[in-house]
Parts: C-alpha cells; sequence; structure tokens
C-alpha cells in the first residue's frame, strides 16, 4: 500500500502541471465525435463556454462549475453508464472561436490522463464543423477504454447532438 501511495505522490504533481494540450501520439487512444451545425462560430461558441448552462442542454455534464478560462477549474457532474459521477477538471485552451480543451484533474490521472478538446471549423456555406476529441494516455488506458468506453462514446454523441440542438434553436 505504501508503494502505490509513493508512485501517486510522485506522478501526480507532474499531472498537476500540464497546462498544454497533448497532441495524439501512435500510443494514445483517441474517441472522435463530430456534427455541422447551421449556426455561426460566435453562437457555437458561446453554447460551449457558457459552462453554468450546461444543466440546460447537455445530457452528459451536469451541474458545471467553473469558468472558460486557461487554467481555471472546472468541476462536472458526468454521466457515466447509469451513474453520476464528480470529476475535477483543468481547462487548457480557450481559443474563442476555435478550440477549447480540457484534462482530467483527480488522482485518477496518474494511471490515465483524460483530455477532451473541442475545435469550430467555419465551413464555406457558413456553417460550423465541431468536432471533439477524447484522449486517453497512460499505463491504464486500456483498463479505462474496456471500463467506460462505451459511455464515454454514448456521452460524447448525446452532447454532440445536443449541443447542435441548442446552437441551432437561436439564443
Amino acid at each position: 500500500m505504501r508503494f502505490w501511495f509513493i508512485v501517486l505522490a510522485a506522478l501526480l504533481p507532474a499531472c498537476a502541471r500540464d497546462l498544454v494540450p497533448r497532441t495524439p501520439s501512435a500510443r494514445s487512444i483517441v474517441l472522435r465525435e463530430e456534427v455541422v451545425i447551421a449556426a455561426t462560430p460566435q453562437r457555437v461558441w458561446a453554447v460551449l463556454v457558457d459552462l453554468p448552462s450546461y444543466s440546460r442542454w447537455n445530457p452528459w455534464l451536469n451541474q458545471v462549475e467553473g469558468k472558460a478560462e486557461t487554467g481555471a477549474t472546472v468541476w462536472a457532474d458526468v454521466m457515466l453508464g447509469e451513474d453520476w459521477r464528480r470529476a475535477e477538471h483543468v481547462v487548457l485552451a480557450v481559443e474563442p472561436y476555435t478550440r477549447f480543451c480540457w484534462r482530467d484533474a483527480g488522482w485518477t490521472t496518474a494511471f490515465v490522463y483524460g483530455q477532451r478538446c473541442r475545435w469550430l471549423v467555419l465551413q464555406p456555406d457558413g456553417t460550423v464543423l465541431f468536432r471533439q476529441e477524447l484522449l486517453l494516455e497512460g499505463s491504464s488506458k486500456k483498463t479505462a477504454l474496456r471500463r467506460y468506453g462505451p459511455a464515454l462514446r454514448a456521452g460524447m454523441a448525446a452532447e454532440t447532438a445536443a449541443l447542435r440542438r441548442r446552437a441551432e434553436s437561436g439564443p
């Protein structure tokens, strides 16, 4: 038991300082979801970064507390299968109308690094291609995928569809 405490204590400080979004490597697991949204980048962005309003439209993340500011801590109730879990995140990137990223910040980051980035890409017809990626890395990433993969995929799909509905419905 003491050995694992020492390992965890050694790993967490490195994770805690990680404030730059990671680029997926050949060893990363990446889950992706995307949709075209018939709204302006400004409208989609406004919905995406209004964290306290997630409870009104987002079936995957509810009761989100925090600010969409680089380095800020964000707490969210996350639906994983049938269970709600409280999760801590750290905001890594806030690039208006372009990219919004955060990473998990709980104790599990010593074993599985989880990072979610969302991109907005203006299309020639004025619509927005919304894309999100969930990057998993670390010694237990395959275990996490086996245990939570279906719930993560379902959550990402539900959130993406709900974002589209919310952004297209107007202010």
